[in-house]
């Protein structure tokens, strides 16, 4: 798997297949490439990324660490911190005002979802049945010999 050189510093990035951090770990894909894993989370739509991640017509997918698989055997597992796309209004309360994150738009939840890949690169957009994303990242790592799921929560257009 390619990686663009982000996190800015070396001893930060880590494999995305790593099993030693118990922290939870995030990437960037970007294209046919990632950035490395990290534990310090990047804002979406801060375009301070633009220095390690060239801009171009491609759609960064920003993702959050669920799982690792070595021969079909789950190695490690990351509770799922980061929400995901807002798919539905919430219920209005009359007198109640709320701080709610914007509404996804339709491509915006069809970008997201869970997300198996492998060392190769490969990588399979599956939805958001977290259940079926576990058994895509066994089954991917029979073949591969390692498999990550990824949660993508968001996701922003580069260019």
């Amino acid at each position: 798997m390619a990686h663009y050189p982000y996190p800015p510093a070396e001893t930060a990035r880590l494999d995305p297949f790593d099993t030693t951090q118990a922290a939870v770990q995030y990437i960037v894909f970007g294209g046919d490439r990632s950035t490395y894993a990290f534990t310090e989370r990047v804002e979406p739509g801060g375009y301070g990324l633009a220095e390690w991640i060239p801009l171009g017509y491609k759609v960064l997918q920003y993702a959050q660490k669920t799982a690792v698989y070595k021969r079909g055997s789950l190695v490690r597992e990351w509770p799922q911190v980061e929400p995901g796309p807002r798919r539905e209004q919430p219920e209005r309360v009359p007198g109640v005002k709320r701080k709610t994150r914007p509404l996804a738009s339709p491509w915006q939840i069809d970008a997201c979802g869970y997300l198996t890949a492998v060392p190769s690169g490969e990588r399979q957009l599956l939805g958001y049945d977290r259940d079926e994303a576990m058994e895509a990242g066994a089954l991917a790592s029979l073949t591969a010999g390692t498999a990550a799921v990824w949660f993508v929560f968001a996701v922003e257009n580069w260019h």
